[in-house]
This record gives C-alpha cells, sequence and structure tokens, in this order.
C-alpha cells in the first residue's frame, strides 16, 4: 500500500490565501458559486465594521433601493412628527380635512421640504417651524447629493459581468480525457486580454494530519486576446494531471474543488476586471460534451452566442485511461 503523500510546507502549498485553518476546515466550499468566500469578520466595533459606502455598492439593487426608500421615509416621517408636535398652528395653507388629517399634512411638508418642491400650498408659520425647515431643506440636500453620488457610482463602477456554466464536464478529447467548463460575457461591452487561472484542491492526508492541497492546473488556452464569444475551458486529464486516475466518487469523497479566477480589461473603462467561480466535485457532470451555443443562420450573417445554451451538454462516453508504463522502451 502506497504511503500517503506529505503536504508541501507552510509557504509552499499555493493554497491562494486561504491559510491553513480555511483549507482544513472540512465539508465546506472555499468559494461560493457567486465568487463570495466563507469568511465572516468579527471582532471589531459597529462603527468600524461597516462600511456604508462599500456596502452600498456592493450590495444588490434590490436591497440598495430599499435602503434609499427607508432613508427617505424615515427622514420625512421624523420631520413630519417634529412639524406635528409642534402644534396646528405652525403649518398654514391646504386644509386638513383634505390631505387627511394633520399628521398626513406634516408629512406632506415634510416631503414638499426635503425634496425642495416648494409648492405653496402648505407654509411654515413662526420661527420654530421656519428654523426645522432649516435643518430639514440642509438634510435633504446632503441626502439626495449622497444617494445621487451612490447611484453614479454603482452605474459607473467597473464590473466584470462573466457568466460560468452551472456545471463543469469530464469529457472525451483527444483520444483521452478533460475538465471542461464554459463562459460568456453577459454584456454588450468587449472584454480584452481575458485570463484564467485554475487551481485543483483536494483534501489529502499528511504529515500533519488531513488538510488541502493546491495545483495549478494546466490550461489548453488559458488567456484569449478579444473575447467577444463564450470561451470552453480545457484542462487535459494526463499522467501529469491531478485529475488523472481519480474517479466520480473519490473526487466528492476528498472534497474536490476547482477554483477560477479570471481577469481582463474592460474597454469601455480601460480597466483591469475580474471574477472567481468554483465547482465542486458534486458539479462535475462525467462522460458529456458540452452541446454549441453558436447561431450562423442569422439573415445578416453574423454570429449569435445563445446563453441560454450554455449549460446545455449531451452524453458522450469515456475513453479508457492507459496508465503510463514504468519501464523505458530499450
Amino acid at each position: 500500500m502506497a504511503s500517503p503523500r506529505p503536504l508541501p510546507p507552510r509557504e509552499e502549498t499555493g493554497d491562494l490565501g486561504f491559510g491553513r485553518v480555511v483549507s482544513g476546515a472540512r465539508g465546506r466550499r472555499l468559494l461560493n458559486p457567486d465568487g463570495s468566500f466563507n469568511v465572516v469578520r468579527e471582532g471589531l466595533p459597529w462603527s468600524q465594521a461597516w462600511s456604508l459606502y462599500h456596502d452600498a455598492l456592493t450590495t444588490s439593487w434590490p436591497r440598495f433601493l430599499g435602503w434609499t426608500s427607508a432613508m427617505y421615509l424615515g427622514i420625512n416621517v421624523f420631520f413630519a412628527l417634529v412639524f406635528y408636535a409642534l402644534g396646528p398652528e405652525v403649518l398654514s395653507g391646504a386644509g386638513v380635512s383634505a390631505l387627511g388629517g394633520r399628521m398626513w399634512q406634516a408629512f406632506f411638508f415634510s416631503v414638499q421640504t426635503f425634496a425642495t418642491i416648494g409648492y405653496g400650498s402648505i407654509v411654515a408659520n413662526g420661527i420654530a417651524g421656519n428654523l426645522v425647515v432649516t435643518i430639514e431643506a440642509l438634510i435633504g440636500l446632503l441626502a439626495q447629493a449622497l444617494i445621487t453620488g451612490l447611484l453614479f457610482a454603482r452605474f459607473a463602477r467597473p464590473t466584470m459581468s462573466i457568466q460560468f456554466s452551472s456545471i463543469a464536464l469530464i469529457a472525451p478529447y483527444q483520444n483521452g480525457r478533460a475538465l471542461m467548463f464554459r463562459i460568456a460575457n453577459r454584456r454588450r461591452n468587449e472584454l480584452t486580454e481575458v485570463e484564467a487561472q485554475v487551481t485543483f484542491s483536494i483534501v489529502e492526508s499528511g504529515i500533519a494530519g488531513l488538510g488541502r492541497r493546491y495545483v495549478p492546473l494546466v490550461l489548453e488556452r488559458r488567456r484569449v486576446d478579444f473575447f467577444p464569444l463564450a470561451w470552453t475551458l480545457v484542462h487535459p486529464i494526463t499522467p501529469e494531471s491531478p485529475l488523472w486516475g481519480l474517479s466520480d466518487t473519490e473526487l466528492r469523497e476528498k472534497e474536490v474543488e476547482v477554483l477560477i479566477l479570471l481577469q481582463g480589461t474592460d474597454e469601455t473603462f480601460a480597466t483591469r476586471v475580474g471574477t472567481r467561480r468554483s465547482y465542486r466535485g458534486d458539479e462535475l457532470v462525467w462522460g458529456a460534451k458540452f452541446i454549441s451555443v453558436f447561431d450562423q443562420s442569422r439573415a445578416d450573417g453574423r454570429v449569435a452566442v445563445d446563453l441560454m445554451k450554455l449549460d446545455l451538454y449531451e452524453r458522450a462516453p469515456l475513453p479508457e485511461l492507459n496508465p503510463p508504463s514504468d519501464t523505458e522502451p530499450s
């Protein structure tokens, strides 16, 4: 029985920065399908742990719009309560009954003040009411400037919007086998100088016990200068590949995870952008090949890429692996 292969020293693990603690954890993936990491930062005060600007830029659009609406309503409700507390004589103009009561009158006046609309149908009376108007007008200007700046930054921030195939394949390739997955640019902008770095990680026994080993995978092509279509990344499974001889069951039991880092240049912003993804053993389909995503039957002669077909595949038998000979020819 062959002895277990020792894990390399710490400085040579090639773990891409995950570290020994994360690499030694079992039962969880290193990268989520959306590219986020399974790490939570704790121990910082709320004021330091929460970055309003960063969170506002990176959160989803529904959550961002929810935050914006909550802030808008919260500010107006607060000032409506202030106007309401100052008494009925602080506001005059449009009839209270027509607006649904004093509270609604105060709320609508707050909205007009906050947004600097100033219809004139409701006005503030007295020094107290006009002081509150002055404060709310200042807060309204600052809030609108902040929201406008965040909206512009979200639209202007360069990002890479790459669609990965939801599965990777172990497919027949040049009388052998290969690991394959597909990517495509979801946007209409152009990406150039796109590079892929793919790393294979596997849980193995070593001197210090179970741990992850990381091995860079050699790709048939790791860079394209132009990326107008879909790209199938291929890692040939040769005797030098860490995938050589591993079965589907072994990939699952050893918690194999294939980590992908993509980087390219966004021509719109002339900026380097990147994204990442990973595939685990249960996301690998054996004995299959991808179906073409290209449509060349358009009347204008252009080639179309159907992203709905990015995950589609058909079954294809895998050739048997020929083990390398232990003896050299005479």
